[in-house]
Parts: C-alpha cells; sequence; structure tokens
C-alpha cells in the first residue's frame, strides 16, 4: 500500500473518523505518522460575536484534548484539519464576522451557530442559508416575530439538521418550526436542554405529533439534556395515556438482534453515554400503523473526561434510574 502516492494517504487521513484514526495511529511507516499526525490536530473551532466584532475565540483539538486560545496558536493550527465551526451570535449583527470567519475555514465540514440574542437579521438568515455544510443551529432566547419569520426561510429550505432549543426558547412559533422540521429528510436531531428542573419543554405536544406523524418522523433522534425529570415524567406519562399504569407493561428491553437491526437501520451507536443504559423500546398502534419508540439513558452523572461507550443490550435494565438521568436520546422508528 506503500505505493499509492502520499498526497492520497494524506488527504485519506484528513477525512478519517477520530476513532478510526486511533487505531490507525498505531500502524508502521508513513500512515501511522499521518494518522498520529491527523489525530492530534483536528479540530473544532469557536468563537463569539458581540456588536458586529469577535469578542473571544478557541480551538480545541479533539484527539488530544488540548486547547489553543491566543490568535497566534490558533493561527498556527492547521486550517485543513479544522472539522467543526461553531459561531456564537450575542446581537443580530453578526453576518460579517460569520462570513469571514466561514472563508477562515472553509474546509470545515459543518458550519453551527448559536443564536443567543431575540433577533437575528435578514443579512445573516441569508447568509446561513447559503451554506451547503450548515449543522446545528441552537436557540437561547425566543425569537421575535420578525426573527422567528426570518428563520422560517432556513426551515423551509431544508437547511437545518440538528436544532437545539433551550427554556427560554420555547413557545409555540418555534415548536412549530421544529415540528416541520422532524418531518424533513436532511434533519437528523432536535434536542431540548433543560437548565432546571423548572423546565418544562413540550414533550407531551411533540409526542402527540409523532403519534399521528410516525412514517414521517422515522429514524429521527429527540433528545433531552440537563434537568431531565420533567421531561422523563412527561414521555412516561404519555406511554401511560391509554391507562396503563405499569410501566414495565409498556417499556420492554430490546434483544440483540433487534439493537444491531436498528444500528444498521439508522446509526442508533452514533450516540456516546458514559454509562449507558441497555436499550429500550416501546411499542403501539396496529398493523401498518405500529409505531416504535428507542431509549437510552445516562446512568451516571456526566464527565467530559469519562471515556464514552455506545448503548448496547447488555446495558443496565434499571428504569428507576431514568427519572434521573441527565441524557436521554430516543429514537422514532
Amino acid at each position: 500500500m506503500d505505493r499509492v502516492s502520499f498526497s492520497f494517504r494524506e488527504h485519506l487521513c484528513e477525512l478519517l473518523p477520530l476513532k478510526v484514526l486511533a487505531e490507525a495511529k498505531k500502524l508502521s511507516g508513513s500512515y501511522g505518522e499521518l494518522a498520529q499526525y491527523a489525530f492530534d490536530h483536528i479540530s473544532s473551532y469557536f468563537c463569539s460575536v458581540r456588536d458586529g466584532s469577535q469578542v473571544q475565540e478557541f480551538l480545541h483539538y479533539l484527539g488530544s484534548d488540548q486547547y489553543a486560545q491566543t490568535p497566534e496558536e490558533i493561527e498556527a493550527a492547521p486550517k485543513k484539519l479544522v472539522r467543526y465551526v461553531m459561531i456564537r451570535l450575542e446581537d443580530a449583527e453578526a453576518e460579517k464576522v460569520s462570513r469571514e470567519t466561514v472563508q477562515r475555514f472553509r474546509l470545515a465540514q459543518e458550519y453551527s451557530f448559536i443564536l443567543e440574542s431575540s433577533s437575528i437579521s435578514k443579512a445573516w438568515v441569508d447568509f446561513a442559508y447559503s451554506l451547503k455544510r450548515l449543522g446545528t443551529v441552537a436557540i437561547e432566547k425566543k425569537l421575535d416575530d420578525d426573527s422567528l419569520a426570518l428563520f422560517d426561510k432556513l426551515v423551509t429550505g431544508r437547511k437545518i439538521t440538528t436544532l437545539k432549543i433551550y427554556p427560554e426558547a420555547f413557545d409555540t412559533g418555534i415548536l412549530e418550526a421544529s415540528k416541520s422540521l422532524l418531518c424533513q429528510e436532511q434533519f437528523e436531531e432536535l434536542r431540548y436542554v433543560q437548565l432546571t428542573e423548572a423546565s418544562r419543554p413540550p414533550v407531551g405536544d411533540l409526542l402527540e405529533f409523532w403519534s399521528k406523524n410516525s412514517e414521517k418522523l422515522r429514524g429521527k433522534h429527540f433528545i433531552m439534556t440537563g434537568e431531565c425529570r420533567n421531561s422523563v415524567q412527561e414521555l412516561g406519562a404519555f406511554f401511560q395515556r391509554n391507562g396503563q399504569k405499569h410501566v414495565r407493561r409498556i417499556i420492554e428491553k430490546c434483544s440483540k438482534e433487534e439493537c444491531d437491526s436498528i444500528d444498521k437501520e439508522y446509526r442508533h451507536n452514533h450516540y456516546a453515554f458514559v454509562i449507558p443504559s441497555c436499550v429500550f423500546k416501546h411499542e403501539e398502534g396496529e398493523g401498518d400503523g405500529r409505531r416504535k419508540i428507542y431509549i437510552t439513558f445516562e446512568c451516571t452523572k456526566l464527565n467530559d473526561r469519562q471515556p464514552m461507550r455506545h448503548a448496547t443490550y447488555k446495558g443496565p435494565d434499571n428504569l428507576r434510574l431514568w427519572r434521573h438521568t441527565k441524557l436521554c436520546h430516543t429514537m422514532f422508528a
């Protein structure tokens, strides 16, 4: 294989997933050296924008878990190995800096945005719409009516793959936008962030929508993070809405064969946990209207320093841990 050109081997390492590089760097010769370099330098870039100016930036090396924080350190990083770019918009005056940042890291695989303000500009929406690799959009505050109307261009334009919603952003408009996104082919994940136990996102409303549109939502992921107790209770109440009081009779553990099947068909194993539960499922409906929800949750306190694992049928089979989880992953099928 050493007859393959050096440039091809280098480019291959630039594209490989981090977990593949972790194994490839053990190889001897130039393959191992190139994989080691890519593993050490693949990174994600973050910046904040306020009043039309960049006010903070850093770069995170994903393999080594090291950070570059000075302008000189960031500029020295290999741009072709910056895979993810996240831009935090603190107000509506962000289009120019957003455009410059994307141009600076034009080889990134994904560009994501955090909307901290209740206002966004038409110029920024037009720019985001023009991106071919728009990833996550996170909304921290309720958008005003004009901004919600502008945001609809990204929704109807089928540009968003992940929508992340914080407590202050929940309202009828953004809920309807999330329902529309869930029915779109390119959309993958809806995430509710709950900062306190007082947070009450509209989980029941979303599940009612799924029950009436299950075919369109097949393969979509719905994730709840943070103080999830109220959301988990609402999820359980939805499952019990037909009068069944015993959760164990409406939520069952999946077999190894079914776990393998849903991973193959839906990339269910794409999500990782510190200590994942086993994979549970809830089924309802009859005949062609039969539908399922697969559930996996974190069984310990989240800690970024701990190794992450994928859910399997071997995980803890204890639904009592569910009510205390900080991360609940559901998938519609």
